[in-house]
């Protein structure tokens, strides 16, 4: 990687002018964006009637002819292999293969994908393509034209492809298009004929585009949108801009194009039926038409209540006939920048986001409109409130999704140059930055601006969007500011955002052409340090925060009180929604995750790819219940012993009028009683405080020495807003005694059951009726290491820890009237680990563990306690703890205390990379199928598996996969007095490990419990 760089540094630093360089085709040109492409539009459609208008859906117009289906298809390994004249419309493709459109060419045995994160997949040498790596698909299929589309005129749609191509139809060049992830369209009507028309399509993979795509994805190419040919009136509506504030104002401009005529535009605002606005207008010289009015008593769009009302327009010629009509939902809001605060209809809020790619584990880049409302129904399910489009401007039915069910967007322009940013932050010196970096660039300027311009005039109508962002990870430079300012006086309603760094180091770099400051990864110290400078006066909204990579999220609750203290920070987007993960199978024909490394291991980084908080299939996984309580919306606090609690309302614009509130009492997991409290009417932001029922109170003064636990939650329409837990009564907790003795022994026998020791081991059998139920209780002080240990450098760093977990001296063995001792030692006067078994009359065995470290040198240990083997029947699992998915120290906010059960097989969440998974934390006690009772009167935790813990142990990229993963021989069973939390703020760095206060500190502890039949 080094050498790459260093590489890239000296070439980019010696080359030479691009006027000097030979003409090249335009795919090598950042000048050339596109040739012969329409200016960018809304997304609409012109309908014929008012009717099919408000149904909105254009294939039932007689005007719309799709385009998606099967292709003839001709794969091209280079450019120059391509076939040349297969646009002409008697070039024979019988012989051709078949493509899907939409769809990625490496679903469809077209080449391979490849996954990178920073590194351009081809020799970076901007504007040229590596010839020898641009392969290059030929489409090509015929179409119909209806015998009336003659008098109008004919448009060709692509929806998105990439990374650039070419339009042919019957023979004629009709463009040239680049960005992968905006349409592009073009006007036919001089190449087309009623009946049978050929076309044809030429996609290189890689193009000079490709630079600036440089995004942390799979690199996927094709045409991933819907591809149609529509036709239009003579003078028709070209595009139109709506302008509508939370306080009723509207505005409409319309722009007229074609044939010079004299129409009319009208405008109606309906809600449901009922038209609470009209208003008409004549374009101007301009050929604009500019329509506005006031809706009395409007109800204002937010991501709380996303309030949508109907807009019609009409376009009529000089006789009141209708030319065209169309129809979208708009809502009435307004996004400013007001005392330092992102405000919404004058309020300020708060950004529960998080980062979504487009991703499907089968189909890559194409997504479903399943598989999209699926997505938002679970981020409002979470709690989500504002979505970051990473790192693109995404499917416009996203944009109308996010509309209807309430997120804010930040969108995203299709920019992201990381490697050649990352050179240039390495730079030794401003101008050598300057030198290396694209947005700096004036060859590059055009491209810049097409992409942000273009992504704005697309998605101008969407009340969802309440930020422009101008790319991501790309550096700085005057394109951008070039950019901030076209967005300034084209769309001055919405604010800018754009960072343009990576990870920053010890100082805060804000951009003063944005309006917001949007870093990633900073932690909660700094963002702190941010809040508390008078110097900096935008707020921060975090671009990117708590990176959910594998096993992760670890302190999101910590991360949100300190967001919560200060004005100045309104939130973040978490790293990200999805993992990017396909779904493969292994040599053994079994499904797994797969990554990079997996499909195309000579191609690409060792990226792993599971950095969601959802599998790509849309399988939660435990982090997403810790964002949902993190983000919900209502709390409850106070000491509920007291018999008044207080409800606090996290919402920026609702009261609680519309949430049902609940209570629930559990003695030890089972519930006792339950009932309602009164509905509160806590403004937004407030609190308010509550009665609790003297069921409660007497419950409380009855207590028998079990647990008891007040649950309270919110309820609406929309499912749980939010619940908290309080502890009423606890048992008393005994202390543990340590003794330090060593004379021998080998066996206890308590009832039916049998502990044996294996003094040159230490190790145990316990057994029941002669039946082994557990053996080993071997000292353990490692897991399978987790992404962001990895990450971290832990295998490397704490490797003795996994070392004494696997070699261990047994120092001494004692027997002391009906318990045994075991001393064991680690390393040279490293540290010691002493079990203390004592067998009772009914055969309960408690157990006893005391660890000392020896030298104040070690690393801190990953967890701490004791391993056994299980036989397989042992394969239910019941706990009373928090769950009912995993926990841990960091990351058990959203697991409620309660009484759980489920198969042991259900216990391992199935990760993208084996790793940790499965423990429970703050647990009292655990079943073994009816067969073993574990517990404490001290809170422990736990990981119950089926299968060797040992099969989740960290091993090279590839070499093992998700699929190995499966229940086989004995179960293993942890008991911890702790574990480590699993960290997240980063994947890459230390950053990435736990904070201090949830790791296992370097000194003397001890815990117990009992095990019984």
């Amino acid at each position: 990687m080094q050498k790459i760089m260093m590489a890239m540094l000296a070439a980019a630093l010696a080359a030479p002018a691009l006027a000097a360089q030979p003409a090249r085709a335009e795919w090598e040109q950042p000048e050339v964006v596109a040739v012969n492409r329409e200016p960018m539009r809304a997304t609409f459609f012109n309908f014929e009637t008012r009717e099919k208008a408000l149904a909105g859906e254009r294939s039932a117009s007689a005007n719309f002819v799709s385009l998606d289906g099967t292709w003839s298809f001709a794969y091209s390994a280079t450019p120059e292999a391509r076939p040349k004249n297969f646009y002409q419309p008697g070039y024979d493709v019988g012989k051709w293969g078949s493509i899907q459109v939409p769809g990625m060419l490496q679903t469809q045995g077209y080449g391979k994908p490849i996954f990178t994160n920073i590194d351009y997949p081809f020799p970076p040498n901007e504007p040229l393509i590596p010839h020898a790596l641009n392969e290059v698909g030929s489409y090509r299929r015929d179409f119909n034209l209806p015998s009336n589309w003659k008098e109008r005129d004919v448009f060709l749609q692509i929806g998105a492809a990439g990374a650039a191509y070419y339009v042919w139809v019957n023979g004629h060049k009709v463009g040239y298009s680049e960005d992968s992830k905006l349409p592009s369209e073009f006007n036919l009507t001089p190449y087309v004929r009623a009946g049978r028309n050929t076309i044809a399509i030429e996609v290189y993979r890689w193009a000079d585009g490709s630079y600036l795509e440089d995004q942390d994805f799979w690199r996927v190419n094709g045409i991933e949108r819907s591809v149609f040919v529509y036709a239009e009136p003579k003078t028709r509506l070209r595009d139109y801009k709506v302008t509508a504030s939370h306080d009723g104002r509207f505005e409409l401009a319309a722009e007229i194009a074609g044939k010079a005529a004299d129409v009319t535009v009208s405008a109606r605002v309906l809600d449901g039926d009922k038209e609470l606005l009209q208003a008409s207008a004549a374009p101007g010289t301009d050929r604009k038409a500019v329509l506005r009015g006031a809706v009395a008593n409007v109800k204002p769009w937010s991501a709380e209540t996303p309030n949508l009302y109907t807009l019609l327009i009409e376009v009529k010629d000089a006789r009141g006939q209708l030319i065209s009509a169309t129809a979208r939902k708009i809502g009435f809001r307004t996004v400013e920048i007001a005392n330092g605060e992102v405000r919404v209809n004058g309020k300020r809020i708060m950004i529960k986001g998080v980062n979504r790619h487009e991703h499907d584990p089968h189909t890559y880049r194409v997504m479903s409109m399943e598989s999209m409302r699926k997505d938002i129904e679970l981020m409002k399910r979470a709690h989500v409130n504002a979505v970051r489009t990473s790192h693109y401007p995404n499917d416009p039915r996203w944009y109308d999704l996010a509309d209807e069910y309430g997120l804010y967007v930040m969108d995203e322009a299709n920019i992201e140059s990381h490697g050649y940013m990352q050179l240039g932050d390495r730079a030794p010196t401003p101008e050598a930055r300057a030198a290396i970096q694209l947005g700096y660039k004036p060859h590059w300027l055009a491209a810049h601006l097409d992409r942000v311009s273009r992504m704005v005039e697309r998605d101008k109508n969407s009340p969802s969007i309440i930020f422009w962002s101008l790319g991501n990870e790309a550096g700085t430079g005057p394109n951008f500011e070039q950019s901030a300012a076209w967005i300034r006086k084209a769309d001055p309603t919405r604010l800018i955002s754009y960072l343009g760094h990576g990870t920053i180091g010890e100082e805060h770099l804000p951009n003063a052409y944005v309006d917001i400051y949007a870093p990633m990864y900073d932690d909660i110290e700094k963002m702190a340090d941010y809040a508390q400078d008078p110097a900096y006066k935008q707020p921060m909204i975090q671009c990117e925060y708590a990176h959910a990579m594998g096993n992760s999220l670890g302190n999101l609750e910590d991360y949100w009180q300190v967001i919560r203290a200060h004005r100045k920070l309104q939130g973040g987007f978490v790293w990200d929604w999805v993992d990017q993960s396909v779904i493969a199978k292994d040599e053994k024909g079994r499904t797994y995750w797969a990554s990079g490394f997996d499909l195309n291991p000579k191609r690409g980084d060792n990226s792993v790819v599971g950095d969601g908080v959802l599998r790509s299939d849309r399988t939660p996984d435990p982090e997403y219940y810790e964002l949902q309580k993190v983000y919900s919306p209502v709390v409850f606090e106070g000491d509920a012993r007291s018999g008044k609690i207080e409800v606090v309302n996290r919402y920026d614009f609702r009261d609680l009028s519309h949430l049902a509130l609940a209570w629930k009492l559990e003695r030890n997991g089972v519930q006792i009683a339950a009932g309602t409290l009164p509905s509160a009417n806590a403004p937004a932001g407030g609190r308010q405080q509550l009665a609790l029922p003297s069921a409660v109170a007497d419950a409380v003064d009855k207590a028998d020495g079990g647990e008891l636990v007040l649950t309270v939650s919110a309820s609406g329409a929309e499912g749980q807003a939010g619940w908290s837990q309080f502890v009423l009564a606890s048992p008393a907790a005994a202390s543990g005694k340590v003794a330090w003795v060593t004379p021998q022994g080998y066996a206890l026998r308590g009832g039916k059951a049998v502990l044996s020791l294996d003094p040159a081991t230490g190790l145990v059998n316990y057994s029941v009726d002669g039946k082994v139920l557990l053996k080993g209780g071997s000292p353990n002080f490692w897991r399978g290491l987790t992404d962001n240990d990895e990450g971290a450098g832990v295998d490397k760093t704490h490797k003795v820890w996994q070392t004494f977990t696997a070699q261990r001296k047994v120092r001494s063995v004692a027997v002391e009237g009906d318990s045994i001792k075991v001393l064991f030692s680690f390393g040279a006067g490293a540290a010691h680990w002493e079990n203390v078994f004592r067998m009772r009359a009914d055969g309960t065995l408690d157990v006893q563990a005391n660890f000392v470290p020896l030298r104040d040198d070690l690393p801190d240990p990953l967890r701490l306690g004791l391993r056994f083997d299980m036989p397989a029947s042992l394969n239910q699992l019941q706990w009373y703890g928090r769950g009912p998915f995993e926990s841990y120290a960091d990351r058990k906010t959203g697991a409620a205390l309660g009484l759980y059960a489920g198969a042991l097989a259900d216990q391992y969440h199935s990760y993208i990379r084996p790793q940790e998974s499965g423990n429970k934390t703050d647990v009292r006690w655990l079943k073994l199928a009816g067969a073993l009772n574990i517990s404490s009167d001290v809170p422990f935790s736990f990981n119950a598996l089926p299968f060797p813990y040992e099969d989740l142990y960290l091993r090279p990229r590839g070499q093992w996969k998700s699929s190995e993963i499966a229940p086989h021989g004995d179960g293993s069973l942890l008991i911890d007095m702790a574990q480590a939390g699993v960290g997240g703020d980063t994947g890459w760095s230390l950053d990435g490990r736990p904070h201090v206060k949830y790791r296992i500190p370097l000194q003397a502890a001890s815990y117990h419990f009992s095990i019984a039949p």
